[in-house]
C-alpha cells in the first residue's frame, strides 16, 4: 500500500520553537487527520488487519534543495504514523521503520509511505 502525504508542517519539527503550544497542537491534529483519510482512501471497503507486523518505508521529496536531517523528518512524521495506524485499526508499534529514503525535490514537497508485510 502506498500513501502520499503533504510535506510535514514546520510546527511538527522537534527543532521548531514558536513560543506557544497551539501551532504544534493544531499541526498534530491536522497531520493525524490527513494521514487517516489518505490511508482510508487506499483501503478496500471491508479491510480488516490481521495483526501482523508491517514494514514502513518512507521516501521524502523535499520542497527545495536545502539540507535536512533525516532524524527530524522521521520525528516530524509521528502524528502521521498515528493517523495511519488509526485508519488500519492497529497500534503503531506494529510498524517496522525501515529508515528514510530521499527523493528529488518537488514543488511543495511530499512524503510517500509504503506499507508492506514485514519479513
Amino acid at each position: 500500500m502506498m500513501i502520499e502525504l503533504a510535506w510535514p508542517a514546520k510546527a511538527l519539527s522537534p527543532n521548531h520553537r514558536s513560543g506557544s503550544h497551539w501551532p504544534r497542537t493544531n499541526a498534530i491534529k491536522a497531520a493525524k487527520e490527513e494521514a487517516f483519510w489518505a490511508t482510508r482512501a487506499c483501503l478496500p471497503p471491508c479491510f480488516k488487519h490481521d495483526g501482523s507486523r508491517m514494514a514502513l518505508i518512507v521516501t521524502a521529496y523535499p520542497p527545495d534543495k536545502r539540507a535536512r536531517d533525516d532524524d527530524n523528518i522521521i520525528a516530524s512524521l509521528k502524528a502521521h504514523r498515528d493517523g495511519i495506524a488509526k485508519a488500519l485499526g492497529v497500534d503503531d508499534n506494529l510498524f517496522d521503520q525501515r529508515g528514510l529514503q530521499w527523493g528529488e525535490p518537488v514543488h511543495g514537497g511530499k512524503i510517500v509511505v509504503v506499507l508492506e508485510p514485514s519479513a
